[in-house]
């Protein structure tokens, strides 16, 4: 839920009680009439409280609507909404700020999401911004971080920095063909692709604060051959991207901000998982990995 601008002071946390150094996004209330901040550690919600008043009833309430997130160190609009497409356009001074004017000029358009999936987010830049659903529209307004003025403006050689939404280290950026070898090796290999998606789902779902699920109960969901399957395949995928290994932290963000993962991706997996539960195939994987051979 978006806190008022008054409640917010300082920079936003993530639940650690460390400030985290980023931009911080805000919501025009007209109850209120002030900016509301949203906080980075929760989903903010478009639903149709925040649109209309819960007046009208055909938009969407939580989570079939439009959504914002800081998720990849980033803030993103994504919509869930099987009804309303989504329309972003920036903000002019005199302009008009009807729902007809947003959609007029959008830079970017969220389509209507088939049931149970999202359209791909769009990341937000700094600046004011016009979100449109249906014939409602919600101002916002994206600030940059504060700098200290013992701040560098330009980061160290071992600090890390972000290029075309993705966060890389300097000195060793994705190749160039990077995305089309990841899409074709997730092409001829099914089970990587699943394994990934299975393994990031709480990044493909933008919770915050994500987590990694545990390599064993993907081996077991998905019957791999091991317990070092996951790994092996983190191994060739940095290898496909930056030609060597220690990019593990970056390796979710790329595969999402390139659309190599999806929520669809996810779908399957957890399909996967559930039918080789059912058939007992997760059982079968539980006592193997059980099993250790008694030493003589």
């Amino acid at each position: 839920m978006a806190r008022l601008d008054g409640r917010a002071g300082g920079a936003p946390s993530f639940g650690s009680g460390d400030a985290v150094a980023t931009g911080r996004l805000f919501l025009w209330s007209d109850a209120s009439g002030e900016w509301a901040s949203c906080a980075p550690d929760e989903i903010t919600w478009l639903d149709r409280r925040v649109l209309s008043g819960d007046e009208d009833l055909t938009l969407h309430r939580a989570p079939r609507c439009a959504g914002l997130r800081y998720v990849h160190h980033r803030w993103e609009l994504f919509s869930r909404d099987t009804t309303y497409p989504v329309y972003l356009a920036p903000e002019a001074a005199g302009a008009s700020a009807s729902a007809q004017a947003v959609q007029r000029t959008a830079c970017q358009v969220l389509p209507v999401a088939p049931a149970r999936y999202e359209a791909l987010p769009v990341v937000l830049a700094e600046g004011s911004w016009l979100v449109s659903v249906g014939t409602w529209v919600l101002r916002l307004r994206l600030d940059g971080p504060a700098r200290s003025g013992a701040d560098p403006v330009t980061p160290d050689a071992e600090q890390p920095t972000t290029r075309a939404g993705t966060i890389i280290r300097r000195g060793s950026v994705p190749g160039q063909d990077a995305v089309a070898r990841v899409r074709g090796y997730f092409l001829r290999n099914a089970t990587a692709r699943l394994t990934m998606a299975y393994y990031y789902q709480e990044f493909i779902l933008g919770l915050a604060a994500p987590q990694t699920m545990p390599m064993t109960n993907v081996v077991i969901a998905l019957n791999l051959s091991g317990e070092g399957a996951v790994s092996d395949y983190k191994k060739l995928l940095q290898g496909f991207i930056w030609s060597e290994r220690g990019h593990t932290r970056d390796l979710a963000d790329f595969l999402l901000a390139n659309g190599l993962l999806t929520p669809a991706d996810l779908d399957e997996a957890r399909q996967t998982a559930a039918d080789n539960e059912r058939s007992g195939v997760c059982e079968m994987a539980r006592r193997r990995l059980q099993y250790r051979p008694k030493g003589n």
